[in-house]
């Protein structure tokens, strides 16, 4: 199935996913996936205190002010920041 224009990232997504280092992507998508920042720090085995640190900047390069925000903010870079790709 071809997908649609709404399925394609936007160009501000696509340059916002691009001032992310791989770390903040893998901790975006744990908020993404609902995880606290214990569990992202047990998964990626790093401090929590690191993930809480990659919040502050994901927050501060997505331009939002909360981990909500963040999760949404997630959403539209899915396409553009999955695995694999």
């Amino acid at each position: 199935m071809e997908p649609t224009v709404q399925d394609r990232p936007t160009p501000a997504a696509t340059a916002a996913l691009a001032m992310l280092t791989p770390t903040q992507i893998k901790v975006m998508r744990g908020v993404h996936s609902g995880l606290l920042n214990k569990q992202i720090a047990f998964d990626l085995g790093i401090a929590e205190a690191t993930v809480k640190a990659h919040m502050t900047a994901l927050m501060r390069k997505l331009n939002v002010r909360n981990r909500t925000q963040v999760a949404v903010a997630a959403q539209e870079l899915a396409a553009v920041a999955a695995p694999g790709a």
